[in-house]
């Protein structure tokens, strides 16, 4: 099998579904988006307290990270909903076999309406069929029921609780559930999703 050459952090194409959906890279005009969507309460929930600025957000999102990070806006109709990244979790090893995700709809009256399953499927088909990875990871907080149903729905099977896996801001820790989704299972949940 080809491997796909790894792009350096900060450029990658635009990731276009099979249903339409976009997922382009960010940049410097998304920033005040970003940061708006990061003060809103049910994304503070679950990603922790928000930049205190647009500079530190710019920094945040746009800073090359020691791991490659991938970021994008996920657009629908041409209108900026949300924000998912892909990065890969060995970067000081042969990277390219597995990446983890993470995903928020910012845009209030964008949730409840299938975009994020759609969105992480359009990543999912992106890393799979392009980048031809082995597996993809997501590990949600134990207590956010609603995002591991959908990661579920996307495809994802559970594989576990991570104790104490995520720190929180304000000092204490969080349990994630680690959910996973091999190359050999795509096949049958991206059919899935398209006879949907």
């Amino acid at each position: 099998m080809t491997r796909y050459t790894p792009l350096p952090p900060g450029e990658h194409e635009r990731i276009v579904g099979p249903r339409g959906l976009l997922l382009r890279p960010i940049n410097a005009s998304d920033i005040p988006s970003v940061f708006r969507w990061r003060h809103d309460p049910e994304v503070i929930q679950w990603w922790g307290d928000p930049p205190e600025s647009e500079a530190e957000s710019a920094e945040e999102e746009l800073e090359t990270d020691v791991n490659p990070c991938w970021r994008f806006i996920i657009c629908e109709d041409g209108r900026d909903v949300g924000y998912i990244q892909y990065w890969h979790q060995y970067a000081d090893t042969d990277y390219d076999w597995s990446a983890g995700i993470d995903i928020y709809i910012g845009e209030p009256d964008a949730r409840d309406r299938g975009l994020g399953p759609e969105a992480v499927r359009t990543m999912l088909d992106y890393l799979f069929e392009v980048k031809h990875l082995h597996r993809v990871t997501i590990d949600p907080d134990v207590r956010n029921a609603r995002a591991v149903r959908a990661y579920e729905k996307s495809g994802f099977r559970i594989d576990g609780i991570l104790r104490h896996n995520e720190k929180r801001d304000d000092g204490t820790y969080a349990d994630t559930q680690y959910l996973s989704l091999l190359e050999d299972e795509w096949p049958e949940v991206k059919q899935r999703w398209l006879n949907a």
